[in-house]
């Protein structure tokens, strides 16, 4: 592929529907955009403790992982992504801040390769919506995540794969996550949080 063509489709994903392209992923680290949901504002809905074993799912190049890394010195951070580009670049960004609790995976939303009830919180942002069986994503994270864990997935408004609350909340509901809270984001959003029941789904 030329590079004229590969970048008319970097700007195809990053207008349109799907994966957020790697190349563009600096977009993402822009300092401004903690005036709508800031890393520290995140970590606070995310309810963690010191020990806690989290799973980011869609991290790009790590803009809420180091907040959620330090806020878990005695527990760990995974993040995985479906892009290797991304993957590496979470893995500078957390490197750079002098983090060892964190692992790194590449893999669908659909497919984690981890063991039944191993993470305390999984959490997503802006990123349901880009993964081809949302359903399907919710039953991975169902199967890795802790009886009484929690998911937390926030959506943005402008996002072209944004999701609404009521979608959000049907595909959880169907795989008896309970509703816990919802809590807006400033200029339209919200972050949903959801319980596993004690009893393994």
């Amino acid at each position: 592929m030329g590079t004229l063509s590969k970048w008319r489709d970097v700007w195809k994903r990053f207008s349109g529907r799907g994966t957020y392209p790697h190349q563009l992923a600096f977009l993402l680290l822009i300092p401004l955009r903690g005036l709508r949901l800031s890393p520290r504002t995140l970590v606070a809905r995310l309810h963690l403790s010191e020990t806690s074993h989290v799973l980011e799912l869609g991290p790009g190049p790590g803009y809420f992982s180091v907040e959620v890394a330090r806020s878990t010195p005695r527990g760990q951070l995974c993040l995985v992504d479906l892009q290797l580009e991304m993957v590496r670049k979470a893995r500078r960004r957390i490197a750079c801040a002098r983090l060892e609790n964190v692992r790194f995976v590449q893999a669908g939303g659909s497919a984690l390769p981890f063991g039944a009830g191993v993470f305390d919180v999984a959490f997503l942002v802006a990123v349901l919506g880009e993964v081809p069986d949302p359903g399907s994503c919710l039953d991975a994270i169902g199967h890795c995540l802790c009886p009484g864990g929690l998911l937390s997935i926030t959506e943005l408004t402008g996002d072209p794969d944004a999701m609404s609350q009521a979608e959000v909340s049907a595909l959880a509901s169907a795989r008896q996550f309970r509703h816990v809270e919802t809590l807006p984001v400033r200029s339209g959003g919200f972050t949903i949080n959801f319980r596993k029941p004690d009893l393994a789904v």
